[in-house]
Formats: structure tokens, sequence, C-alpha cells
């Protein structure tokens, strides 16, 4: 389902922490497929801006370009383009120099009738987030077993990306 908000795509979705990472053995049983991301956020205006490098499991590479708003807890505005080499090394060169670039890899697993997108962060080193995109903010979503202990952060703030990536942020424990 599209959702839109004065004509701009709207992301709704709840993210958890969890307590440990999963092993190979069960990503592979739950079909996980394995993307390397490196995400940089640029300097605003406009605010919320970043550019992201995707490495695909078949090691394809594709570039990115996102601005987001935050409107109400679950849900913010998401306006976000393919783009080719040339302009994300344009963009690139407006690296927020008061945040760090994230690199993470993301292993993507399907879950009943949503896709858990799973997290796991070069640095913070240790902090595996799972983010599931929902079809509206009253979706309930239930962990799989496997996952282990998992902990809703979508409401704190210190787990958005813009907040990990700061130089100076400070990750809750656990």
């Amino acid at each position: 389902m599209d959702h839109r908000v004065a004509g701009a795509p709207l992301e709704i979705e709840r993210k958890y922490r969890l307590a440990r990472r999963p092993s190979e053995t069960e990503l592979s049983a739950h079909g996980a497929l394995r993307y390397q991301l490196l995400q940089v956020y640029l300097v605003e205006p406009p605010a919320g801006q970043r550019v992201r490098r995707v490495t695909g499991p078949d090691g394809a590479v594709a570039y990115w370009h996102t601005r987001k708003r935050h409107l109400r807890a679950l849900v913010r505005e998401e306006d976000e383009r393919e783009i080719d080499e040339t302009e994300y090394l344009r963009l690139l060169a407006q690296a927020d120099p008061a945040r760090r670039p994230i690199r993470k890899t993301r292993l993507v697993v399907p879950h009943g009738g949503q896709e858990l997108e799973i997290d796991v962060f070069d640095e913070p080193a240790g902090l595996v987030l799972v983010e599931v995109e929902l079809r509206s903010e009253d979706e309930a979503v239930e962990m799989p077993g496997w996952l282990g202990e998992a902990r809703d952060v979508s409401d704190d703030p210190a787990y958005a990306n813009a907040s990990l990536a700061r130089r100076d942020a400070v990750l809750p424990p656990y």
C-alpha cells in the first residue's frame, strides 16, 4: 500500500533492538538476503538528507539519495530516488563532518506478511536493529522467537540512524 501526505510517500515502521546478532545458521534457515550499506548524511538544508551505496546479494551496486522528515512516532515522510555514481560522488562531497558514515550489513528476511530488515552495525559494534515496515500505524508485529530478546525502540530517537551517525553519539545500554 502506498502511503502519502501532500504527495510525498510515507514510511511507517517499528524498530527493535536485539540482544544478540542472529547466527548464520538461523539467517540461512530463514532465507536471509545480505546487503552491504554505506550511508552518509549530508550537510543541511534541507534537513534529513543522505546518500547510500547499496551492494546487493549479487554484487550489484546501486546509489540512492533520500530525504526524510519526521511526522509522528512511527511515521516519516520519505522522498527516495535512485541516482547514478556521478551524482552520488557529487553529493558525497557534501558529507556532514559532524556525522560519521554508517556502515552496516542488512539482512532481509520474510516473516509472515512482513519483511524483517536486520541491521548489523559496524559502529557502534554489536548493535543489531530490526526494522519492520508497516501498512498502518496500528499493524501488529510479531517478532519470531529465533531472533531472541527484542526491545521496541521505535520511539527512542537515540536509535534513529541520523542520531547513531553523530560523532558524539552515546548508545543507551540494552
